[in-house]
Formats: C-alpha cells, structure tokens, sequence
C-alpha cells in the first residue's frame, strides 16, 4: 500500500508562524532577544520567524544554531522513541575574535520545525541551562566590587507543528507554562516540508491538493448541515519505510525524528 503523504507549502508554513506571533503575541509576552535554531528543521521557520518579530520590536533578532539528530545504531529498527539525541553543531561561547556568544539577560526562544516526542527540545533546553549554569559560575568568579549581578536569561520554545501525542521528552514548568508557543496542533503523524522537496512545484501541487480537498471536505459538511470538520493533516507514521529513508529523516531532522 502507497503511502499518502501531507505536503505543507512554504506559504502554509510563513502564514502558520504570522499567525501565532500574532495572535499569542510572542514578542509581547516573551520579548525574545535571542533566537536558537535547531537545525536542519528549524533554519527556514527561525528566519521567517524573525521577520514577524521584527515588525514588532524595530530590528532584526540575531540567529544562532545548534545541530542536534535522534540516532540509533540499529536502522533495521529504527524507533524515535528509543533513539537517543546527539550534538551535531554547538554554540561558540569562546572569545576568540569576537565570535564567543555570553547567553547572559538574553530572552532565548529555540525553534524547531515540529515538537515529536519532544526528545530534542528536551536536550536543547537542558544542555543550554547547563552552559547558563557554567556561564553564570564563571562571571562570579571574576565579577569584582562594583560589577552588576549575573543577570538570568530565559529559555522559550517555538514550533511550528506540535503534535498531539503522548511525549517522551519534557520541558520544565515554567517554559510550558508561559513560553512555549506552537503554531498548530497536528496528528501523530508524517508531515512533508517543503525544503525535503527534490521537487518544489510538485511539492506545491500536492500541498494545494490537500488544502483543497480540507476545504471541499468543509463545504459539504456545511452544505449537509453538519458541524463544518476542523482541518486536519492527514499523514502516516515516520516510522514506516526502508532504513535508509529513516536514516535520511533522521540526519536531515526532518518530520518523526524530533
């Protein structure tokens, strides 16, 4: 049986990201000064992200990047929800010409295409308090009489396909609770973005296919006096295919391996 797959557009997704800054107000209620993209899901959906939030506070929001992928040494049976997360690309906080970053006062919101199991936002938000924690015993280590207190940074999460499942991953209280901010709830399943697509116009068709069929799908309901249906993603699992589509999926970090 040929696998039906959910396309989602570029457009799709720059509307989606429009959409949550607006109406759950991100930049007003977490003043991001920092933006952290996971990469590769997350690279597209930051920069449009900053886009957005820069209408909002006049300038444009530094980006940096981090690299993280779900690995498993066992292909042949390969599962998310065993895989463990791995470092592929990291911060920079030295001070050689410059380039060091000091996580210090900054608002920090971590982005990311799709939150899975939540594994990899998990690792992210955890190895980063690690390096605030180090960061912070460092400067009262040279701080002297009259230098300003440490001045605490806040982590937040941004993504723009959460899906409604039961996670594996957790994130402290405080960032679930006022700085966690997902575009759109979605099924447990397999989303196709469009930078995974050799090719965009078909990529492009088939996304106008779907929302096309959601929006029939409505009209008839209207039409046959039923409650209109809330559109919703048909995919399947990540999960299914050959071990090296899931290897590829797993080290482009792309949908079902977050």
């Amino acid at each position: 049986m040929a696998l039906e797959k959910s396309y989602i557009s570029y457009n799709q997704i720059h509307q989606a990201i429009c959409d949550c800054v607006n109406s759950k107000q991100v930049y007003e209620m977490f003043k991001p000064t920092l933006i952290i993209a996971i990469g590769s899901g997350g690279f597209i959906p930051a920069r449009m992200l900053r886009t957005f939030l820069k209408a909002k506070c006049g300038k444009s929001l530094p980006i940096q990047t981090i690299g993280l992928i779900l690995y498993d040494d066992n292909l042949d049976k390969y599962d998310p929800e065993t895989a463990v997360v791995r470092k592929t690309q990291w911060l920079n906080y030295g001070a050689g010409e410059g380039t060091g970053i000091s996580l210090q006062g900054h608002n920090i919101l971590i982005v990311d295409e799709v939150d899975d199991t939540r594994k990899t936002l998990s690792y992210a938000v955890s190895e980063l308090s690690k390096d605030v924690e180090k960061q912070r015993q460092e400067y009262e280590a040279r701080r002297k009489e009259g230098d300003p207190e440490w001045a605490s940074p806040r982590l937040g999460v941004f993504v723009v396909h959460n899906k409604i499942k039961t996670k594996s991953g957790v994130l402290p209280d405080e960032v679930m609770e006022t700085c966690y901010f997902k575009c759109q709830d979605v099924p447990d399943n397999w989303i196709v973005y469009p930078w995974d697509a050799l090719d965009i116009a078909a990529h492009q068709r088939a996304a106008d296919e779907r929302t096309a069929a959601e929006a029939e799908a409505v009209t008839e309901a209207v039409t046959a006096g039923a409650p209109a249906p809330e559109a919703q993603l048909e995919v399947h699992s990540p999960t299914q295919g050959s071990p090296a589509a899931k290897k590829a999926r797993t080290e482009e970090g792309g949908d079902g391996s977050q």
